[in-house]
């Protein structure tokens, strides 16, 4: 019977060691997402270096009365959205001469929960690209005036360069010694067929790229894959998915010197043992130039200005030649499901006369990160200051967040309680960005969620106890086993 009861305290003892050990690992189960980003906003940037014109004052108003979904089934759900922000600027000219301005004010790219999710969680389509913004005005002295929404190049989770972002944006076609509008682009097209497609009906297709190659880079339009090779060239790739299908090749300066040489590989293989048979056939080859292809996925329905999508594309191929060393380029990101990653900006023009002072007012919608990682959801939102810093003088700033919700943190000095939500009265610019987190909650809890994301504290706690308990388990069972002996 001492024997049974020394058992039965160590079995018991030992299970809940194990079940609290288990509890700390159980959250990597069912894992889901729990944070998507949002969009970083900045105030008006004057392109005129010198310009005489100063910021007497500037109102800073977020209207956050909901915080949005992170994901939408319908595009009307997403553009009914009503989170934005209203920066309303009184501009002095001291000069004896009339100023004219170009302004541009970057309100970021689109947020990664802004797609539309079928009722099957499948993403099928990106919102009207721009139909966000035209609700919303600029004014001058309450009168309305034009604006263009411009785009530049940018990618997710990047920081707003100032310098480097405006130098993305130019009112004609971009070049340089090797990329500029007339550039000869050679376009290939093969059909594939005698392909064993195997039990998974599908294969891989691919060809050598040299690395020696100066004159050419190379675009392959259904691009999967890509793997160095010992020698140092690159091995490109795409799934075959079907006998006749065709696939397409660009070569972007001097055409090939010899014909690329296809090769076909098992399903999801591009080594040499996995070869398979299979044929690639030149259907077609033309020439065209840089800008055809550039505005090659281009059209008006976008919402993108043809000069802005080749710039954006310019850029990219030179963004991928720095990358990569090699002459591949990749511009898949920049047909119109990829939207995302493009930079938005207003432009728009202001006009003061000698000694004349008017009051510019923008508005632009606000998107923020949601950190479903805290119990209830934190959002958190990013407006850059540093870009007044290019003003000639900055006065005042006034920041107010009207808003039912909790401001849990910010980057600057404390924010005065108020009726509407949060005020705050500087002299002057900070130091950093202002940065902020609001809550339905006063004091969200960060809560172990599906996925990847867990309590150290309690990790710690839970394996300490646990080999406590198993500890005293066996000590337990060591002691019953002594006395009876």
């Amino acid at each position: 019977m001492k024997r049974n009861k020394g058992i039965i305290y160590f079995i018991g003892l030992l299970c809940g060691g194990i079940m609290l050990c288990s509890q700390t690992f159980s959250v990597y189960a069912n894992s889901a997402q729990t944070h998507w980003e949002g969009v970083d906003s900045s105030g008006a940037i004057i392109t005129e270096e010198n310009s005489p014109i100063v910021v007497e004052k500037e109102i800073l108003t977020f209207d956050i009365q909901e915080f949005p979904s992170n994901h939408y089934n319908e595009v009307e759900e997403f553009l009914a959205y009503s989170g934005k922000v209203t920066a309303e600027y009184s501009f002095y000219n001291p000069a004896d001469y009339a100023v004219t301005a170009k302004m541009r004010f970057p309100f970021g790219n689109a947020p990664d929960y802004v797609h539309i999710i079928d009722e099957h969680n499948l993403v099928y389509d990106w919102y009207p690209y721009n139909t966000d913004t035209e609700k919303y005005d600029i004014t001058i002295n309450g009168e309305v005036i034009d604006k263009t929404v411009r785009h530049s190049l940018t990618y997710p989770y990047a920081q707003f360069d100032l310098k480097e972002d405006m130098t993305l944006l130019s009112d004609g076609y971009m070049e340089d010694d090797f990329y500029y509008p007339e550039q000869s682009v050679t376009k290939y097209t093969y059909q594939i067929s005698g392909v064993d497609l195997g039990e998974y009906y599908a294969a891989n297709v691919a060809f050598d790229v040299s690395a020696d190659m100066k004159d050419t880079a190379v675009y392959f339009q259904e691009q999967s894959g890509g793997h160095t090779q010992k020698n140092g060239d690159m091995r490109i790739s795409a799934w075959v998915e079907g006998n006749e299908q065709t696939i397409t090749l660009y070569a972007i300066g001097k055409p090939f010197p010899s014909a690329p040489k296809w090769k076909f590989y098992e399903n999801g293989g591009v080594e040499d043992k996995e070869e398979i048979k299979g044929q690639a056939t030149l259907q077609n080859m033309e020439t065209i130039t840089f800008l055809d292809f550039a505005l090659a996925d281009w059209h008006e329905e976008i919402g993108v200005s043809q000069t802005d999508w080749y710039n954006v594309v310019f850029a990219e191929v030179k963004e991928d030649a720095t990358h990569y060393n090699h002459p591949i380029v990749d511009l898949e990101r920049y047909k119109q499901e990829y939207k995302g990653y493009l930079m938005r900006w207003y432009e728009y023009e202001i006009t003061l006369e000698p000694g004349e002072r008017i009051v510019n007012t923008m508005i632009a919608p606000i998107y923020p990160s949601i950190n479903g990682r805290h119990e209830p959801t934190v959002y958190g939102y990013k407006y850059l200051l540093s870009p007044a810093k290019t003003w000639k003088e900055f006065g005042e700033l006034e920041i107010r967040i009207n808003t039912p919700y909790f401001l849990t943190e910010n980057s600057i000095e404390e924010f005065t309680k108020t009726d509407d939500g949060y005020y705050l009265k500087l002299d002057g610019l900070p130091e950093n960005e202002l940065e902020f987190t609001l809550c339905s909650s006063k004091n969200p809890v960060y809560a172990i969620m599906p996925g990847r994301d867990y309590y150290p504290t309690r990790m710690i706690l839970s394996i300490a106890a646990g080999v406590v308990l198993l500890s005293v388990g066996i000590i337990v069972y060591v002691k019953v086993r002594r006395r009876e002996k």
